[in-house]
């Protein structure tokens, strides 16, 4: 089997209903560990995000809607094209779900060794533009190892989540570079 062959016959181990199934479970975890993460983030007294609220934008009741609903998009369009668009799509939908989960769970266990006593010395004081510019260069990075695993492993559903991921980066990359012309900073 050729390459290309290999690549539009990937297969998603679990049934189609099940691959959308998954994914509100997998929002409920992420949206809970976000909540905890910002929970502990505010207990933080090491570092401060100015207008931190602006960060937790993706908790918001009209932002969560507005996620459920292009979820809801992607997997009718991908339950309604099937084979290999099914995989990248909506399995990829999946994976950069997964990929977010484990990157949020990431931040939450260094938010919790940061609220040790003597784990950091002095404090700093964050913009947003940083804030979301580091939430960019870990999609960056989650991306890359999605596009190489799934080139190297020839599997649609990598290759879709590194869409999603990418996708997500450069929507936070734009968001911090209007933040900075708001402010009048200049990149360098």
């Amino acid at each position: 089997m050729s390459y290309p062959e290999t690549l539009l016959s990937s297969r998603l181990p679990i049934g189609a209903w099940a691959v959308v199934a998954v994914w509100p479970l997998l929002f409920i975890v992420n949206y809970l560990v976000a909540r905890r993460l910002r929970a502990l983030s505010a207990l933080l007294r090491a570092f401060t995000v100015d207008a931190r609220e602006a960060v937790g934008r993706a908790q918001h009741p009209s932002w969560v809607f507005v996620q459920v609903l292009y979820a809801a998009s992607v997997f009718t369009f991908s339950l309604y094209a099937g084979g290999a668009l099914f995989v990248f799509f909506a399995g990829g939908l999946d994976v950069s779900l997964i990929c977010t989960v484990g990157l949020n769970v990431q931040a939450l266990l260094l938010s919790s060794a940061m609220l040790r006593t003597g784990a950091i010395e002095g404090s700093m004081k964050i913009s947003v533009a940083l804030t979301y510019r580091q939430f960019v260069s870990h999609l960056v990075g989650t991306a890359l190892m999605c596009a190489l695993t799934g080139l190297l492993i020839g599997h649609l559903a990598l290759l879709g989540g590194a869409l999603f991921c990418a996708s997500v980066a450069l929507r936070s990359w734009r968001r911090a570079k209007a933040l900075d012309a708001l402010a009048g900073h200049r990149p360098g």
